[in-house]
């Protein structure tokens, strides 16, 4: 389940486990070349452990404000369109005092 790898995908590249989750949205990548989809949640009430990366998985982990994250959205900096789409709808759900 899509769950399911998002928790394993969490603790993997970032240490960290998460208690409460929602899912936040789902889109088509592209609806007219690709049957890609995705699933983007909100991972609350967090603990931090070890990462746990799979062999020859290389990361960088870099911890930043939101509103860093938005801001760079907003100036083209983030460009992926699952994390750009992410980004957007958690800032408006926060600006609406809905998370």
């Amino acid at each position: 389940p899509p769950l399911d790898s998002a928790k394993r995908e969490l603790l993997e590249e970032l240490g960290i486990k998460a208690n409460d989750w929602n899912e936040l949205l789902q889109m088509h990548l592209s609806n007219s070349v690709s049957d890609e989809f995705g699933l983007i949640y909100i991972a609350k009430d967090l603990s931090f452990h070890e990462p746990e990366p799979e062999d020859g998985e290389v990361l960088q982990i870099k911890k930043l404000p939101l509103n860093e994250v938005f801001n760079m959205v907003m100036r083209g900096e983030i460009t992926d369109s699952l994390t750009v789409a992410g980004i957007l709808k958690t800032h408006l759900l926060i600006e609406q005092g809905q998370l």
